[in-house]
């Protein structure tokens, strides 16, 4: 939340100074999308990094060049990260993905 209000509030500050044609819309998409692969850092989910790969191809898109490559380049790099961090910080999580639900093995 700090890093989504603080960005928000920095894409308003400057925008303010210096109107590009309406770019705030990207900016704004771009920091929601950032947040998103700051989020997707500290936890494994595939799915916070692809949408803040998304929100930073809509904000390039939309107007925001620089910073919507930063934000597809930094969610590349987040995802990799986890994914690759993820099982030695999360013991049993990707080793055992039906644990509760296995079948007692009948040697018992």
């Amino acid at each position: 939340m700090v890093v989504l209000g603080g960005g928000l509030l920095i894409v308003a500050v400057f925008s303010a100074r210096r109107d590009e044609g309406g770019v705030f819309p990207a900016r704004a998409l771009c920091v929601v999308g950032m947040s998103f692969a700051v989020v997707g850092v500290f936890f494994v989910s595939v799915a916070t990094d692809v949408l803040g790969m998304v929100l930073g191809m809509v904000g390039y898109f939309l107007g925001a060049r620089l910073l919507g490559t930063l934000v597809i380049i930094l969610s590349v790099a987040t995802l990799l990260i986890g994914l690759l961090v993820g099982p030695v910080t999360l013991p049993g999580s990707y080793d055992q993905p039906t644990n509760g639900t296995e079948r007692p093995s009948s040697g018992q």
